[in-house]
């Protein structure tokens, strides 16, 4: 998919995970939440790739996904 396509255009302004509050975009925080994470590559690698931890839900989600709990990341 090419990156001037609509569709990725689109989800830039979306309200997604990657712009959410409650996404910890910080690959260190995985590191520290999740025991022997380590063992696997850490969470700067191809392990994890783009996912990171939604502090609200303690879960791994994508930049994309998004839920009803969004709340706006502060500048």
């Amino acid at each position: 998919m090419s990156t001037n396509s609509p569709a990725v255009h689109a989800c830039a302004h979306a309200e997604n995970c990657a712009r959410c509050e409650h996404w910890a975009a910080d690959p260190a925080v995985l590191e520290a939440r999740i025991a022997g994470l380590a063992s696997f590559g850490s969470a700067y690698g191809a392990s994890v790739g783009a996912s990171r931890l939604c502090l609200l839900h303690d879960r791994l989600t994508l930049p994309e996904d998004r839920c009803a709990a969004f709340v706006l990341r502060a500048a």
